[in-house]
């Protein structure tokens, strides 16, 4: 039996950028779980070390929001009409594709589930199903999410007219 190589104690090069490419990959990851569970929670203070001051939010039906105060007032208002009750709606979010352009921005797209948990259980509880295309800045606190525009596609279909032709990067 040949022995098993055992790892160097040392990283290369290409390896440390790895290593720095997957830390930053989790860091904007958990930016998007934070983000929807600052939403269902109705707890929209974490908000402010999520997005960028500069934010701008691409909605579809629900418009177009730009800056953080305002993204902040515009979800408070959502989640009031909504009840005004944590987890009334659910973001279940997937398949977090990340492309980076250099070593402090990024972009990415996730899938949306969103969930209505107050209607009775005989009805479908989808509300949305979507995509979110996202840019993200590294900033002196870490990576933020700068832009935000969601692509509905079911049950009704609010795509912008870019959207036909954004493809996701090869890499």
């Amino acid at each position: 039996m040949e022995p098993h190589a055992t790892p160097s104690d040392h990283f290369t090069e290409q390896e440390r950028q790895r290593l720095r490419r997957l830390l930053d990959e989790d860091d904007i990851r958990k930016l998007a779980i934070k983000y929807a569970h600052s939403l269902d929670q109705g707890d929209l203070a974490p908000l402010r070390d999520i997005l960028t001051d500069d934010i701008c939010c691409h909605f579809g039906p629900y418009g177009e929001w730009q800056g953080l105060n305002s993204v902040i007032q515009n979800f408070e208002q959502v989640f009031l009409d909504l009840g005004g009750v944590p987890f009334t709606s659910m973001h279940a979010g997937s398949g977090h594709c990340i492309h980076f352009l250099d070593a402090n921005k990024a972009t990415g797209r996730r899938q949306l589930m969103d969930f209505m948990t107050t209607r009775p259980a005989i009805e479908n509880p989808v509300m949305w199903l979507a995509l979110y295309d996202e840019a993200y800045q590294r900033t002196d606190n870490g990576w933020r999410i700068s832009s935000i525009s969601v692509e509905f596609l079911w049950p009704e279909r609010h795509i912008s007219a870019e959207f036909s032709n954004k493809k996701l990067p090869s890499s």
